[in-house]
């Protein structure tokens, strides 16, 4: 069976590594050093257990180049993994790609919509508190083990596909994306402004300011009729994930550093633009967004 993975940055990389070694045909579709990397040496994978795969073992697709159009229809399954400004054309590439069913594993709300626009109801979605850090070029490194839910129309066909990281499937969409986004509000931009790594919002104040913040998000989730857990499991699945993912630098603060465009607008940009419309007051959330957005 051939599994694309589309938008291979640490993340991706990891997935299409895991999923060769299980025997699947894998597509990457990656772009910049990384992607060359890939298609000339293949990709080493620090961690625990450490993995190589050879440029021989994959195929590998450049964003800069395109997909070649003999690839159409080639695909069993289709995996995205970039960043959320780049959902809608590797939606379309999905497309392209195969008939089969289309998962969204990426961090925010609002990429599913985006999905189901181009596959209709071949969409599924996912999301992973796995922690992969790019160390360089053809590199990555394996911080921390966690879980991968799926979910939606299509979220059993790839319970089964990526077993080869423990994935586990739910039916509730909306509960599957928003326990991801308050981690993900709790943690990257408070790292990302204070420059560091998850561990030290183990610390106070960044601490109180991260718990504070995850639940203001819940608030507006609940309000939402969104099902997620009680304020305190929701505080101790924090501390675990910052305990696990401890020397890891979040993806958001990789791409301050670098001078990239965040998804600060798919996390606390949704969770505002959610409170906005149910009058309900975010302000922390508000705050974070306007000092990502400040650092640009």
């Amino acid at each position: 069976m051939r599994v694309a993975v589309l938008g291979a940055g640490a993340i991706g990389s990891l997935v299409a590594a895991k999923l060769v070694v299980s025997g699947y045909d894998v597509l990457v579709h990656a772009r910049g050093e990384h992607g060359a990397m890939l298609a000339i040496s293949g990709l080493v994978v620090n961690g625990h257990p450490e993995l190589s795969i050879d440029s021989k073992d994959w195929t590998v697709s450049l964003d800069e180049v395109g997909i070649h159009p003999s690839l159409k229809d080639t695909c069993d399954q289709v995996i995205i993994t970039s960043k959320s400004k780049d959902t809608q054309r590797l939606a379309e590439l999905a497309s392209f790609l195969t008939n089969g069913p289309v998962l969204s594993l990426q961090n925010g709300l609002g990429n599913l919509e985006i999905l189901k626009e181009n596959v209709f109801e071949n969409a599924a979605v996912g999301v992973t508190t796995n922690a992969v850090t790019r160390i360089s070029p053809g590199c990555i490194e394996w911080v921390g083990k966690g879980s991968l839910i799926v979910g939606g129309p299509k979220g059993k066909e790839f319970e089964k596909t990526l077993s080869c990281l423990n994935a586990s499937y739910a039916e509730e969409v909306s509960s599957i994306l928003w326990n991801k986004l308050l981690l993900n509000v709790a943690i990257n931009p408070l790292a990302a402004i204070c420059g560091v790594k998850n561990g030290e919002l183990r610390k106070e104040p960044l601490l109180s300011q991260s718990e504070s913040t995850m639940i203001e998000a819940a608030n507006i989730a609940r309000a939402l009729g969104v099902s997620i857990d009680e304020d305190h499991q929701l505080l101790a699945k924090l501390h675990s994930v910052l305990d696990s993912t401890s020397e890891n630098l979040c993806s958001m603060l990789v791409d301050v550093k670098a001078g990239r465009e965040t998804e600060i607008d798919m996390l606390c940009g949704q969770v505002v633009s959610r409170g906005e419309s149910l009058g309900i007051p975010t302000p922390l959330n508000g705050m974070l967004l306007s000092q990502i957005k400040a650092l640009k």
